[in-house]
């Protein structure tokens, strides 16, 4: 009977299922330990993963957006610098016109006046003007010979300087004096002549063509003349001319 029941298979079997039983125990305990692990550990991990990719490409948007900033700050630095930088040349460059603006009037009043001109400075511009009986001739439109003795001192001038020169050809309604009437319809016509003898003879004397031109200038109208009032005479001609420094 102890042979048999040491030789029974059942008895194996029996043995065998009670360790079954425990390791799906330990197992089930294990895995359970292992969900909860995940739970514990990796849930928060991935979602602290997932906040720490947010943040990163709000880091990187805002790292853009930085340099978007400062590539556009930069631009307006150097706009702004160019901007001063041209500022300041266009003073310097005003404040040496008007000073040798200066220097010519100071350096053409002696010789000028003496043959009957007025010479003022209006900021870097020289203003000449002469009396017309002053510097044309008689026939209203050629240069006299003291005309172009002064021409040549302000051509001589303006040269040395590499300025340029102006003439005032004034239009007018009014009537030429009778001597050229048979010329001219209207003394604008008349001074418009007038001021072509003058550019040749400022290239005559030695200015370059380039540097000497002819504008046009209405003249200012008469005052208004109230009754029984005598009418003023008309303003004397003159000449008017502008020395402009480079």
């Amino acid at each position: 009977m102890a042979r048999y029941a040491f030789e029974d298979p059942m008895a194996g079997v029996q043995q065998r299922s009670g360790g079954g039983w425990k390791a799906l125990f330990w197992f089930a305990v294990a895995a359970t330990g292992l969900g909860f692990a995940g739970y514990v550990y990796v849930i928060p991990y991935q979602k602290m993963e997932h906040a720490v990719g947010i943040r990163q490409t709000e880091l990187t948007s805002a790292r853009a957006a930085a340099d978007e900033a400062t590539a556009e700050r930069d631009k307006l630095k150097a706009e702004l610098s160019k901007y001063v930088g041209a500022d300041k040349d266009k003073a310097a460059t005003d404040s040496k016109r008007k000073t040798t603006a200066d220097a010519l009037a100071t350096g053409l009043r002696p010789g000028l006046e003496e043959l009957g001109a007025t010479v003022t400075v209006d900021g870097a511009v020289l203003q000449i003007s002469f009396l017309a009986s002053k510097v044309i001739d008689a026939n209203g439109i050629d240069v006299s010979e003291a005309g172009q003795a002064a021409l040549k001192i302000l051509a001589g001038a303006a040269k040395k300087e590499e300025a340029k020169v102006r003439i005032t050809a004034r239009t007018s309604a009014a009537l030429p004096p009778k001597e050229l009437r048979n010329l001219f319809h209207t003394a604008g016509e008349m001074r418009a002549v007038r001021a072509a003898r003058v550019l040749t003879a400022l290239e005559d004397a030695g200015l370059p063509a380039g540097h000497v031109q002819i504008v046009g200038a209405p003249d200012k109208p008469a005052p208004r003349v109230g009754r029984g009032k005598k009418a003023q005479p008309p303003p004397a001609d003159h000449l008017d001319l502008e020395v402009e420094p480079e």
